[in-house]
C-alpha cells in the first residue's frame, strides 16, 4: 500500500506513519482497513477508483466503526466524534469491573498537546 500511495504523491504525516496525506485528503491504513477523510466526495471517489483498480477491496460507505471506535459525523457542524465506549466496556468486563460506579470528570476543551524533549526533574514521576 505504501508504494502505491507514494506513486500517487501521498506522503506519510510526521506524527503517524500509517496516515498518508495528499493536499487535504487523508488516508489512514491499518492492516487491511483503509479510512479516507476529505470533505470533497469527488476526490474520495477518485481515490477509491484508483485503489480498486490495484487492490481487491470492499467499499463500506460512510464509516460507522474504525479500529473498535464508534465514529459519528455531524456534517452540519463539521465535527467527527470518536468514541471508545464499546472497547472500554469490554475491558471492564475482562477485569470484572463492569459494575463499578462511574464519575464524571470535567476537562477543559481544546487542550493541545505539545512535544517536548526535556522533562524537568520536578515533573518526573517516581
Amino acid at each position: 500500500m505504501h508504494w502505491f500511495l507514494d506513486s500517487l504523491k501521498y506522503t506519510q504525516i510526521h506524527t503517524d506513519n500509517s496516515v498518508f496525506r495528499n493536499d487535504t485528503l487523508f488516508v489512514a491504513v491499518y492492516v487491511d482497513d483503509i479510512l479516507i477523510c476529505r470533505s470533497d466526495k469527488n476526490k474520495i471517489l477518485g481515490l477509491k477508483i484508483k485503489l480498486s483498480n490495484h487492490f481487491k477491496m470492499t467499499d463500506c460507505r460512510a464509516c460507522k466503526h474504525y479500529l473498535e471506535m464508534l465514529v459519528t459525523q455531524n456534517r452540519i457542524l463539521w465535527m467527527l466524534i470518536l468514541s471508545q465506549k464499546i472497547y472500554l466496556t469490554e475491558i471492564l468486563k475482562d477485569f470484572n469491573l463492569q459494575n463499578v460506579k462511574t464519575v464524571i470528570t470535567s476537562t477543559k476543551l481544546r487542550i493541545y498537546l505539545i512535544k517536548t524533549t526535556e522533562i524537568a526533574e520536578s515533573e518526573l514521576i517516581t
